[in-house]
């Protein structure tokens, strides 16, 4: 539910890497970053996690969190 929205986001923020994982397939990751809830968006800056974003979120509601770091 959370990847159209994302896909849309995508182009109208180049400065963004936007990336996914199947963590089905990668069963540690999620473990590794505390992730219990999926969609769960991990938002880095220069290597570190700054903001952890649970549960649908509207493009708009993405795009004014992302704005805060790449400003």
């Amino acid at each position: 539910m959370q990847s159209p929205v994302i896909e849309k986001l995508e182009p109208e923020m180049p400065d963004v890497k936007f990336t996914k994982m199947d963590v089905d397939a990668n069963p540690d990751t999620p473990k590794e970053f505390g992730i219990m809830a999926i969609p769960t968006l991990l938002v880095k800056k220069d290597g570190e996690v700054v903001e952890r974003i649970t549960g649908y979120h509207t493009g708009d509601q993405l795009s004014d969190i992302l704005k805060k770091y790449t400003a």
